[in-house]
């Protein structure tokens, strides 16, 4: 997607999570990263651990986002809501969505896709 991403035309991209997460205090969104993904440590000591996650907390702009992340909304629609929800405290609003887009996917934390025509 590296070359692609230059490219792409956001507003009709779609974000579903893939990974877990929780409500956290105020409502906010915390994610729950594995501390490892790939390879044997994933597989034996990953069950294994008292805290298999690494917790990291969203603001109210990102929970707000996340929350809506659910492989069914397009980035206009999230882009939209956001807008209406925050007004101009998030401006440049598209260019801070498609950022943040861009940081979870290259994390793995979401999936992007073009819809089907």
């Amino acid at each position: 997607m590296k070359k692609e991403a230059q490219d792409i035309q956001w507003s009709t991209i779609i974000a579903e999570r893939a990974i877990g997460w929780e409500d956290g205090s105020e409502n906010q969104a915390v994610l729950l990263v594995p501390r490892f993904r790939k390879g044997p440590l994933a597989k034996w000591l990953q069950p294994r651990l008292k805290k298999p996650h690494i917790r990291v907390n969203l603001d109210d702009v990102g929970s707000f986002v996340w929350k809506r992340m659910d492989g069914k909304k397009a980035f206009a629609e999230i882009l939209s809501e956001m807008k209406i929800e925050f007004g101009d405290r998030i401006e440049p609003a598209e260019d801070r969505l498609t950022q943040f887009f861009r940081i979870l996917h290259k994390d793995k934390f979401v999936e992007l896709y073009k819809p089907s025509r």
